[in-house]
């Protein structure tokens, strides 16, 4: 499903790390990664206004080096590997590479978030995600959490592990279901699947909640079983509340290695969730994400 992968990379402190934790999916058919360092022309007029002298051939050949060194490492693992360099706006040049080089999944990554969570970052993967037309993958590759009392990294080494599956069954969550074999195929044992019911709008008030949740609970039933098929222990849940605070805590308290979601949904009345739902859990979430489009 996701043979050939684009990685866009900074050289931060865990991109390696994170390079190894998608190897594992060779066993679904991953054959090559296109390694790519973009040269941000927008950052480079800035720090050129700003009096700062930069040499292109010089970062060009430091960037080589490090993304070779990455195909190597790769390669040992008998996966293949590309490299790139772009120069340009960022984001702009990572979606021209994924598409010239047909790719199945771009995978991101998220700047350091704060202890609260409340600093919104990652406005580049925010737009990576709105202007791809492949899945995306969100690596949280560190996460800030004070744990008594102290302020602790973490960063999460086996993303397939166990995944989080929300689901309101519209096409977007359909379309996820899909992918789920394949990542099951990769190690992805547990599967954890939450519906979380929201506060209906006033014009609804005539329905009545505890209808919604049965039937919810039909189809979490039925999706259960589907799961259990393919070889998933399988863990079901449905709340009530804000959809995007229910999934990240549920994720938490689960501790999920994955969020597994659509970049379309469907709420109550059928709506493009991108800037509520899908976009918040992206936002807040510690966990890694896929987006699948």
């Amino acid at each position: 499903m996701f043979k050939k992968i684009l990685f866009c990379t900074k050289f931060e402190e865990f991109s390696l790390a994170i390079l190894g934790s998608i190897a594992c999916l060779q066993r679904a058919g991953l054959e090559e990664v296109v390694l790519l360092y973009v040269i941000d022309t927008d950052s480079f007029l800035t720090e050129v206004n700003g009096g700062v002298g930069l040499n292109l051939d010089l970062i060009r050949q430091s960037a080589m080096g490090k993304l070779a060194s990455f195909a190597e490492s790769l390669r040992s693992r008998g996966i293949g590997a590309k490299t790139a360099i772009g120069m340009g706006p960022l984001v702009p040049e990572i979606i021209k590479t994924a598409d010239k080089e047909d790719v199945d999944l771009i995978v991101a990554g998220r700047q350091k978030r704060d202890i609260l969570g409340e600093l919104f970052v990652g406005s580049t993967t925010d737009r990576i995600i709105r202007q791809a037309e492949v899945p995306v993958l969100v690596a949280k590759y560190h996460t800030l959490r004070e744990v008594k009392g102290k302020v602790e990294e973490s960063y999460c080494r086996d993303l397939f592990r166990k995944i989080l599956y929300p689901t309101d069954w519209s096409p977007g969550a359909d379309l996820v279901k899909a992918y789920l074999p394949a990542l099951r195929q990769v190690g992805a044992s547990e599967a954890i699947v939450v519906h979380v019911v929201e506060e209906l709008p006033y014009e609804a008030q005539y329905l009545k909640r505890e209808a919604l949740v049965k039937r919810a609970e039909e189809k979490m039933r039925r999706l259960e079983q589907e799961l259990q098929a393919q070889g998933f222990t399988v863990k079901i849940f449905i709340l009530e509340g804000k959809p995007y605070r229910e999934i990240n805590r549920l994720a938490t308290e689960e501790d999920v290695s994955l969020i597994v979601m659509g970049f379309h949904g469907m709420g109550f009345v059928e709506r493009v969730l991108w800037g509520s739902v899908s976009q918040r859990v992206v936002e807040y979430s510690e966990k890694p994400v896929l987006v699948v489009k």
